[in-house]
């Protein structure tokens, strides 16, 4: 099988609720969707949902992704093999070094080509499922008044949802303010995780500080911590692991094998978040997550942000692993108004259930795309905070 073809096009989604962040407010989600065609009529689809400069060190926006792809990796790539993803993903390195979201749409492109010509879902040719749902943390609530934060968590646990999690780091009293009100909303059953998004360096807080607003965030009654320092600020966070009970989760610290190390070396973090645009895609993200069962230290997988095509392959990757750590986060494509993706990723009681299609499961109205995608206009992706 050869790669004949590969297109990318830039398109956008609404979302129903405002995502409100210590970094950026979102009210569109825009995205990237790579198309590779092949010799023997097999088509794959691949996403990657942008996000905030600070996620990625490319600040990879959907017009540097379409132009990455299109221009770097689609000539380096035609003529390959699919199923060859090592040399893949070697050949993306040295045409694109970096640009890992946009070589995570051509990964997960092959890997859908791979699971349609093997007639099997992609989790079942990544090392096969391990358990058949996964619980579901509830579409990821933003910064909002703590009257409102608690009547949409109390909606979430009302639909079957146990665990939530909110975004934090903007206004520390506020923040534990808010994380007290959700509490009081919810009781005590439900697990809270509260996600920094790095947010505490912005505002000058070292790791002292950080460790002293954690527990302010514990005793108001959150249960887990995810990246409250800078992504570079692995001896900080370090400090912080050590200091707290509760589990401390390394995101944005983690996109590469070397990094998984180096957070194993210092023992840094509990658990670490995989989301597969800013790792790379599937293969690189399994890398990873051998590295981190080694060394007996969970994943929890998925992005709050992402559309259908890159949650149902988070989700494929999250069924395979049996160092998942619960809840999973592949809930972006629940909180998006978009009707020109569907397929196999189900979500039922707060549950996800194992997708069971060929491939990643997702269908798409290919002529509808072409012409969202004429439609959207490049523009500034987010209000800075």
């Amino acid at each position: 099988m050869k790669i004949t073809a590969i297109h990318a096009y830039a398109v956008a989604a609404p979302m129903r609720v405002p995502y409100i962040t210590a970094l950026v407010d979102r009210r569109i989600a825009t995205s990237v969707v790579t198309v590779i065609e092949t010799d023997e009529g097999v088509t794959g689809y691949g996403q990657s949902t942008t996000s905030a400069a600070l996620y990625s060190p490319f600040e990879e926006y959907q017009d540097s992704i379409v132009n990455v792809v299109e221009r770097k990796l689609g000539p380096a790539l035609l003529g390959c093999d699919p199923f060859d993803l090592e040399s893949l993903h070697e050949r993306m390195n040295r045409v694109a070094r970096g640009h890992l979201y946009s070589h995570c749409t051509v990964d997960l492109a092959c890997h859908d080509i791979i699971g349609k010509k093997a007639g099997r879902p992609v989790v079942g040719v990544v090392g096969g499922a391990v358990r058949d749902r996964i619980p579901l943390c509830a579409p990821h609530l933003g910064i909002l008044p703590s009257e409102e934060l608690a009547q949409q968590a109390l909606g979430y646990v009302q639909q079957g949802y146990r665990f939530i999690n909110l975004r934090v780091g903007a206004d520390p009293v506020q923040d534990v303010a808010n994380v007290s009100a959700v509490r009081a909303a919810v009781g005590d059953d439900i697990g809270i995780a509260v996600d920094f998004s790095q947010s505490l360096h912005l505002v000058g807080f070292r790791s002292d500080t950080a460790i002293a607003q954690i527990r302010a965030l514990e005793k108001a009654g959150a249960t887990a911590f995810e990246q409250p320092l800078a992504d570079w600020d692995v001896e900080g966070l370090a400090r912080v692991a050590a200091a707290i009970d509760s589990p401390i989760i390394a995101d944005e610290a983690v996109r590469t094998p070397q990094d998984a190390l180096r957070i194993i070396d210092r023992r840094a973090a509990d658990a670490v978040k995989i989301k597969l645009m800013k790792v790379g895609g599937i293969f690189p993200a399994r890398k990873i997550a051998t590295i981190l069962q080694a060394a007996g230290i969970p994943m929890t997988v998925g992005n709050g942000l992402a559309g259908y095509i890159a949650n149902s392959a988070e989700a494929h990757f999250a069924f395979s692993l049996p160092n998942l750590k619960l809840p999973g986060e592949m809930n972006g494509f629940l909180r998006l108004e978009d009707d020109l993706m569907s397929g196999d990723l189900k979500s039922e009681n707060g549950m996800l259930l194992l997708p069971q299609s060929p491939g990643l499961g997702v269908r798409l109205d290919l002529a509808r795309l072409r012409h969202s995608a004429r439609r959207t206009v490049q523009q500034s992706e987010d209000v800075l905070i």
